[in-house]
């Protein structure tokens, strides 16, 4: 199947004229922030100094030669997405200081490596009924909260915007469907994150990653979700994207009472689908002739081992109730024994709607096409995947597999 639709190709065509500003990302970084802020309190020094890390991800856009048009557009609308929720999270902070008191309290994190059943697990806890997650409407329209006519109108807007990834994109709806009234990850929220690097190496930024204070993006993810609270029924904060794996003692610091589901599986599959997920965001951002997939095979395999080596450092620091292991064979084998045992070690409650919630999740992903993926398709060997992730699979067979 070919990997490039007519419809991103006239896109692309449609969109030549818009990439003359590449030659200064920074010009375009500071006019974003300018409009974003326009109107508004102006952003507090540490929201300055966080998003300020951004322009090594627009630079990096820029610099790419491979980019299409259809890229330049994507990389500035992911950073105005993230300038734009500070300056509206900073406004509404500071003309309601009452919003500051809005508690977060023991948030659950979902996390682990792409296809290791952090999907059916976040939608579990984060449905249940005294639970909730952020959705993906509320965080492209991050604000207080509005009326149901202001709500349908907001939800629509959500859902067009996008559709235009499903037709410009053959494979996305079988890789991670975007549903405006659903559950989604938090990066739609915060700064920063690894997954950035689907789109263009961002050699740079996903360096500083390694070694900066992720502290003030989780203080904004708080901030955030306090906006999200406000005014809303009280209920517990279910959260999810794979690289906050890396993050867990940084999201300790900032929210103490935060407890983590981890979720297993052999790291050969769940790196194969992550390259996979890579390949059709590179498709979407780059020329066909800039697509190489063994630089992608690569590329992941040094980000996820190397941010899985910290994240099992920091599970032992943290410790066994704090960061609850649950192995893929285990979830998808007795979900029915798995996951009640789970919200009980949360200290929640499973219900009658979460057993129907959990029957609904099971016949989903039979109404779409499977995704399929391979290690080979990236230049990777399994033995060269097992080398690099030495330390996690000796770990994986001394996880509880049984009832």
């Amino acid at each position: 199947m070919s990997q490039t639709t007519p419809a991103l190709r006239l896109t692309n065509l449609l969109l030549t004229s818009g990439t003359r500003t590449r030659k200064d990302p920074d010009a375009v970084f500071d006019r974003l922030v300018a409009r974003a802020t326009r109107g508004r309190v102006p952003l507090n020094a540490e929201y300055t100094a966080d998003l300020d890390h951004l322009r090594l991800v627009l630079r990096a856009f820029a610099g790419f030669p491979g980019l299409s048009p259809l890229g330049w557009m994507a990389g500035q609308a992911l950073v105005e997405s993230r300038v734009q929720n500070h300056a509206v999270v900073g406004d509404l902070h500071a003309r309601f200081p009452e919003i500051a008191d809005e508690p977060v309290e023991a948030p659950v994190f979902v996390v682990g490596m792409p296809r290791t059943g952090t999907t059916l697990t976040y939608n579990l806890l984060s449905r249940s009924p005294a639970h909730r997650g952020p959705k993906l409407w509320e965080m492209t329209h991050l604000g207080l909260a509005v009326d149901s006519t202001t709500e349908a109108a907001l939800i629509r807007r959500t859902r067009k915007k996008y559709a235009m990834v499903s037709r410009l994109s053959p494979r996305w709806d079988t890789i991670h469907p975007l549903y405006a009234e659903a559950e989604e990850e938090d990066t739609f929220i915060r700064t920063h994150s690894e997954l950035h690097a689907s789109a263009v190496p961002v050699p740079g930024y996903v360096e500083r990653l390694r070694t900066f204070d992720h502290r003030p993006d989780y203080r904004f993810l708080r901030d955030a979700l306090q906006v999200l609270s406000y005014e809303r029924p009280a209920r517990r904060w279910v959260l999810k994207h794979p690289a906050n794996l890396f993050h867990m003692s940084a999201i300790r610091d900032v929210f103490p009472d935060a407890r983590f589901v981890w979720t297993h599986r052999d790291p050969e599959v769940a790196l194969a689908s992550l390259c996979s997920l890579a390949e059709a965001t590179e498709r979407l951002h780059r020329r066909p002739e800039a697509v190489d997939l063994a630089e992608t095979g690569r590329q992941w395999l040094a980000i996820m081992s190397s941010g899985v080596s910290r994240a099992l450092a920091q599970r032992a620091e943290l410790g066994s109730d704090v960061v609850l292991d649950l192995p893929y064979e285990r979830l998808t084998g007795d979900p029915g024994t798995a996951l009640p045992e789970l919200f009980g070690r949360l200290g929640a409650r499973w219900g009658a709607e979460d057993q129907a919630n959990l029957a609904a999740a099971r016949e989903a992903p039979r109404q779409r096409a499977p995704h399929r993926y391979s290690l080979e398709r990236y230049g990777l060997e399994p033995d060269e995947v097992q080398a690099a992730f030495a330390d996690y699979v000796e770990l994986l067979p001394a996880l509880p597999h049984g009832a």
